[in-house]
């Protein structure tokens, strides 16, 4: 699946199954890599994204937006401090799932930058209106 969204290229490939949690080998059968290109700077970056039980494909564009969506929420939550991110979403800071998800998220920001320099607060506002709909 591919998509364009303002100056942005996304495309969708299905990947199957993968083993997503390694420490329990939980498999996944819903796998996406998604690959968005900004068409003015020529930036790539490419994210995983899972796909649900009952809807387990990308096969529209809104379905397409809509992990990209995700993935740039994910790029606002990696800007909190981690007290931050553990309070917004209840996780205990003394976990180390929690300080994974957050560094995981923290990585997603640094992709996003590298991709838009604009405000994100601005960008997400914009995309969920197109994603939602």
């Amino acid at each position: 699946m591919k998509t364009t969204y303002k100056e942005f290229n996304l495309n969708s490939t299905f990947k199957g199954d993968k083993v997503w949690n390694a420490d329990e080998k939980q498999e996944n059968y819903n796998n996406h890599i998604i690959t968005v290109t900004n068409t003015e700077t020529k930036q790539k970056v490419s994210f995983e994204f899972w796909g649900s039980i009952a809807n387990p494909e990308i096969k529209t564009e809104k379905e397409l937006l809509y992990a990209f969506y995700c993935f740039v929420e994910d790029a606002l939550s990696g800007k909190m401090d981690f007290s931050e991110f553990c309070s917004e979403f209840g996780y205990d800071t003394d976990s180390r799932k929690a300080e994974k998800t957050w560094k995981a998220c923290k990585r997603s920001t640094v992709k996003f930058e590298r991709l838009y320099t604009g405000d994100i607060y601005d960008f997400i506002n914009k995309l969920q209106e197109v994603a939602d709909n």
